[in-house]
C-alpha cells in the first residue's frame, strides 16, 4: 500500500485516533489524502500535517448549504467558513472540493469564490455529481448530472470571480485552470505560485 484516501466514509476526521492512525500511515511511508465536511474546524487546526487534506464546499450560501447537505450543525453556515479559514494557516497543500448539482448549487459562482478566498487553498477540484439511481435518501435524477462541457465553463467563471478578489486582495493567490479529465466530469484550478512555471520570453505555461 502506498496511498490511503480516508474519505466516503462517513466524516473521518471525528475518528478519535484519527491523528495517531495518521502518524501510523505516514511511519509506514503511505501518503495520506483526508477528506472532511467542513464542520469541525477545531479538528482541522489539530490535525497533524498530512499529503493532502480536502473540505468539501457543498454550497456557495447559507440557505443551499441547509438545502444539500442537512447539516446537524445550526452553525453548520460559520463552521464551513471557519473551516476554511483554518486551511490558510496549515502550511500544507490543501483543497476545497466542489461537487457541482445541476440546478441545485450551480449557481452564485461569487459566493463559492468567496468561500475558497478564506483558505488560499493550493487547488480547487471541480466535479459534476454522478448519478447513481434512485434512493428514498436523495431526490437527485439524471438532470442534476452536468456535462463535462458544463462544469468547464463554471471553473472558468469561477477562475474569473477569484481573479476580480485577488484585484481587491493582493494577498490572495492566482488561480488558473491546470487541467480537465472528461471521462470523470472534472476540472483542477491551481495556485500559479505553487504548480505552475511561466516561460519569461513566451508567457507560457507549464503546470507541475
Amino acid at each position: 500500500v502506498r496511498h490511503c484516501a480516508l474519505s466516503l466514509v462517513g466524516e473521518p476526521i471525528m475518528y478519535p485516533r484519527i491523528d495517531e492512525f495518521l502518524g501510523e500511515l505516514h511511519r509506514r511511508q503511505i501518503s495520506t489524502f483526508l477528506v472532511t465536511n467542513g464542520q469541525h474546524p477545531k479538528a482541522i487546526n489539530s490535525i497533524r500535517p498530512i499529503t493532502q487534506l480536502y473540505v468539501s464546499v457543498d454550497a456557495p450560501t447559507q440557505e443551499s448549504l441547509i438545502a444539500i447537505d442537512r447539516p446537524l450543525f445550526n452553525d453548520a453556515w460559520q463552521r464551513l467558513k471557519d473551516s476554511l479559514l483554518a486551511l490558510k494557516s496549515k502550511g500544507q497543500r490543501t483543497v476545497a472540493r466542489l461537487t457541482v448539482v445541476k440546478g441545485w448549487n450551480s449557481d452564485e459562482v461569487e459566493g463559492y469564490a468567496k468561500l475558497i478566498a478564506l483558505g488560499h487553498v493550493s487547488l480547487v477540484e471541480i466535479k459534476g455529481v454522478t448519478f447513481c439511481g434512485k434512493s428514498d435518501a436523495s431526490n437527485l435524477n439524471m438532470s442534476n448530472t452536468p456535462w463535462h462541457h458544463e462544469v468547464v465553463a463554471l471553473a472558468r467563471i469561477l477562475g474569473s470571480e477569484l481573479g476580480k478578489l485577488r484585484d481587491e486582495d493582493e494577498t490572495l493567490p492566482e488561480y488558473d485552470l491546470a487541467c480537465e479529465h472528461k471521462h470523470s466530469c472534472s476540472v483542477l484550478l491551481a495556485r500559479v505560485d505553487q504548480f505552475c512555471s511561466v516561460d519569461p520570453g513566451t508567457g507560457d505555461r507549464t503546470w507541475r
